[in-house]
């Protein structure tokens, strides 16, 4: 049997849906000058503390976006993990099959459990929602807006093209019939990655800190 290569494949759709740098919050600089140490030392507090005050929002944001990056992960890692299962009870079945009808029983529920497995990592990808939003009026709001645009609408068009998958892998009694199913969803990606891209050159260059107030 050909090696299955949807694993590599719905790996590279979650890497590319989130797999670009989360804008840091930059450090702030601010300097203020007086005609006396202690006014200066004043004034730099107050400019300090207020520029901590500005950027709080930008770090929670930056912070609960790292989480839902680090959630998607983690679906991803067990998406494999399930494949890599299905795929060593294929070969366990395989390796003890003695006819040609049992060989094709080993393959066909193989690509049940692979259906099975794509189901629920969309499923889990569906129930985890879009990412926080940005908070407004900080240099990399639109910016980010903008990759996360991108993303929802590259994950929402990945995520259909696997249900369609997984239904028709489910389905399948020929290996003809998943190979087309797989072809199908490969140009389905393809077409999604060369939409998502332009997308994203479309924003131009990432601004410089993001992370303060504009």
């Amino acid at each position: 049997m050909k090696k299955f290569n949807i694993k590599s494949l719905a790996s590279v759709a979650v890497v590319t849906a989130v797999g670009l740098t989360i804008p840091a919050v930059a450090s702030a600089s601010s300097s203020t000058t007086s005609t006396t140490s202690a006014t200066s030392t004043t004034t730099a507090g107050t400019a300090t503390s207020a520029t901590t005050s500005a950027t709080a929002a930008w770090k929670a944001f930056h912070a609960s976006w790292k989480s839902y990056v680090e959630g998607l992960q983690s679906i991803r890692l067990t998406y494999r993990a399930s494949i890599e299962s299905d795929r060593a009870a294929y070969f366990t079945a395989k390796s003890t099959a003695t006819t040609p009808a049992e060989r094709q029983a080993a393959l066909a529920a193989l690509e049940a459990a692979l259906a099975t497995s794509l189901n629920a990592r969309v499923t889990a990808i569906t129930a985890a929602g879009d990412p926080p939003t940005p908070p407004a009026g900080y240099n990399g709001t639109a910016y980010v807006m903008g990759i996360q645009a991108a993303n929802i609408a590259f994950r929402a068009t990945i995520v259909a093209a696997q249900t369609t998958l997984a239904a028709a892998l489910a389905v399948s009694t020929t290996g003809a019939e998943a190979h087309t199913a797989r072809l199908n969803y490969e140009a389905a990606l393809g077409s999604a990655l060369v939409v998502r891209s332009a997308a994203l050159l479309a924003l131009g260059a990432p601004p410089a800190n993001p992370g303060q107030p504009s």
